[in-house]
């Protein structure tokens, strides 16, 4: 019986544990619900690199049960529009040119850059940035600036308005004192045979695209067109604006011959990023983040060449300087793993069929359960060995009340002479043994019982014996 009371007892306090336990995640649930196995990433054109990138992150996200749908249709300034403005999009996820948030903020940007940059940050959150992209200015050769400030008066390709790279290109003119007041500022962008460029109808093209780029390689291989060198320059380009960062392409890189370049250049490079709403769900940051460091930009273009600028390894990379990094990415940019239970458990219970809610909750709030288990687990291992003798005193003590009314009648026993008082030990003796036998105990103790009617017994013997002799001696008398 005792240790039936003392099973219920462990089971009681171990149904209260768990309630509290489960009451934690199910508040957190009501306030953030479980999220569908789904990301839409805005790809940004199909074929392009980042949706190439995105085809690989779709096939590591399956493994937990996530599904990625790309959005080609969304690029540049759509990307953000989607993930910012337009709630109802579906986009939780995108890649976003490198400066062309940062070229919304400072001295040289407009109101509408400055209220359209606080959008922006606020709303998105950075996992990584993915590799170097510069910004190629194209001139034709014999009128090649040294900087940018010899643009002033000329008529200049700044990309299209939705795209990544007119915004960083208004800053970087702005900064050297080209506007639309002291020249001509087209947004469009100029195609692989450059044609406006070689009729004279720009006099300057800027491009933001990765290295490897076919149009990219095509103009750099122009004979009649020339690269911009920001030399020394590009430093302080550096220095200014955070989101730059500077490369340095050598004589002869693009090919030996004919020699391209024909002399060491400087350019400096942006590097676009993979965002995702604040909003999304942790589980599915720290997938997406995994995904994108398991599977970065190959170091090969299509043909099998190096890509210029780009060291295996190298990239992602966490460090940004336009968005704040998503909290729930950190620990996999550290570590290149997935939290513990989500790497454990999602594969299994995606081949089991089950539903990516219940990984991420797992994975959200198994952590919270087991760390909550610990401090009670330091309470509760004393508590076993606390409470047993608790419980054993609990039901001693019910006996320990009639030895202590035995030990009295014992006590007057001893020095009883008269046959009124030996008469009163009788009845007292009596009411002790009506009240055990009242007693319930636990069928352990039951020996201790047995033990407590055979000392009332013994007492009785002890206390009537004198009683019995005076009995005799008036009879004999």
């Amino acid at each position: 019986m005792a240790k039936v009371g003392m099973r219920r007892f462990i089971w009681a306090a171990a149904l209260i544990v768990g309630l509290v336990l489960l009451a934690i995640p199910i508040v957190s649930v009501v306030r953030n619900p479980l999220p569908l196995g789904r990301i839409e990433i805005a790809s940004g054109g199909s074929g392009g690199l980042f949706d190439e990138l995105a085809q690989t992150y779709k096939a590591e996200l399956a493994k937990y049960g996530v599904t990625l749908v790309t959005r080609p249709d969304l690029d540049g300034f759509y990307t953000l529009k989607a993930l910012v403005v337009d709630e109802n999009s579906g986009v939780t996820a995108g890649f976003v040119k490198g400066g062309f948030v940062g070229g919304q903020q400072g001295r040289l940007a407009t109101q509408e850059d400055n209220a359209w940059h606080d959008k922006d940050v606020n709303a998105v959150r950075s996992i990584a940035r993915l590799f170097d992209e510069p910004i190629w200015v194209f001139t034709r050769k014999a009128d090649a600036p040294a900087s940018l400030r010899d643009l002033a008066g000329k008529r200049v390709s700044i990309g299209s308005q939705s795209s990544g790279v007119r915004n960083v290109v208004r800053h970087l003119l702005a900064a050297n004192g080209i506007t639309k007041a002291n020249a001509t500022l087209i947004e469009s962008e100029i195609d692989a045979d450059a044609q406006p460029l070689l009729t004279n109808e720009l006099d300057a093209a800027f491009l933001l695209m990765p290295p490897e780029s076919p149009k990219v390689q095509k103009l750099l291989r122009n004979p009649a067109l020339r690269l911009m060198n920001f030399g020394t320059e590009a430093n302080a380009y550096v220095n200014r604006f955070p989101y730059l960062s500077k490369v340095e392409l050598h004589e002869g890189a693009v090919e030996f011959a004919p020699k391209t370049p024909e002399t060491d250049l400087t350019l400096i490079t942006t590097r676009p990023a993979l965002v995702v709403r604040k909003d999304l769900h942790p589980a599915l940051i720290a997938l997406l983040t995994y995904a994108a460091f398991q599977h970065p930009k190959a170091a090969f273009d299509k043909s099998g060449e190096p890509i210029l600028f780009y060291t295996p390894g190298q990239f992602p990379i966490a460090a940004d300087s336009e968005f704040e990094t998503a909290p729930d990415a950190r620990a996999v940019q550290t570590s290149h793993e997935l939290p513990v239970l989500l790497r454990v458990l999602g594969p299994p219970l995606t081949r089991m069929g089950l539903p990516f809610a219940l990984t991420a909750f797992i994975s959200e709030h198994g952590s919270q359960v087991l760390l909550a288990l610990i401090p009670l687990l330091s309470v509760a291992l004393p508590l076993t060995r606390i409470v047993p003798a608790a419980y054993n005193w609990t039901i001693r003590r019910r006996l320990l009340i009639w030895y202590r009314r035995l030990k009295r009648v014992e006590r007057m026993a001893s020095s009883a002479a008269a046959p009124a008082e030996l008469a009163a030990i009788s009845a007292e003796l009596d009411d002790i043994d009506e009240g055990v036998s009242n007693i319930r105990v636990p069928l352990a103790f039951s020996s201790q019982l047995y033990d407590l009617r055979l000392h009332i017994n013994l007492v009785r013997q002890r206390s009537i014996k004198p009683v019995d002799t005076l009995s005799t001696l008036q009879t004999a008398s």
